[in-house]
């Protein structure tokens, strides 16, 4: 894959039926006893999006939407909401450009540290390690919760 084929960008309004694609197909796949819950709360979710609009990032491959991730604040953290990417194009370095890009971004802001939740069972967590993000024990819903401080050049 040509490094410059991969291109990150601000989400527009019409990514927004990729991103409810996406969170959709992670639900289904790794937590299918959550989609009735997850479906009845997705004005929730699209309320998230929305108010986040500018932390919305999306990994575009020669012209084809292939992931995205979010972040927002929350007190001194800047919390990694979601990072997908489409599975076909997974295991290409597209989670590690969009979980770098997440950083960067919030290197910019007042947060000092960052944080993320994963599944235990989810392989993304050790991206998320290679990242610098190290395990600080478990959260809501027996989901792993990683940080790290939010300083430059981490």
């Amino acid at each position: 894959m040509p490094v410059n084929a991969l291109i990150l960008r601000p989400a527009i309004v019409t990514d927004l039926p990729a991103i409810y694609r996406g969170e959709l197909a992670y639900i289904q796949q790794w937590e299918p006893a959550h989609e009735a819950g997850w479906r009845s709360h997705v004005e929730h979710n699209l309320a998230l999006w929305v108010d986040n609009f500018e932390r919305l990032t999306v990994a575009m491959l020669d012209g084809q939407f292939v992931g995205y991730s979010l972040w927002k604040p929350e007190d001194s953290f800047a919390e990694l909401y979601t990072i997908n990417v489409r599975e076909a194009y997974r295991r290409k370095g597209i989670g590690r450009a969009l979980l770098d890009a997440y950083v960067v971004a919030a290197q910019g802001s007042d947060c000092t540290h960052l944080s993320l939740s994963v599944r235990p069972d989810n392989p993304a967590r050790l991206m998320y390690e290679r990242g610098g993000f190290i395990n600080v024990g478990t959260g809501a819903h027996g989901y792993l919760r990683y940080e790290r401080a939010n300083g430059k050049g981490t």
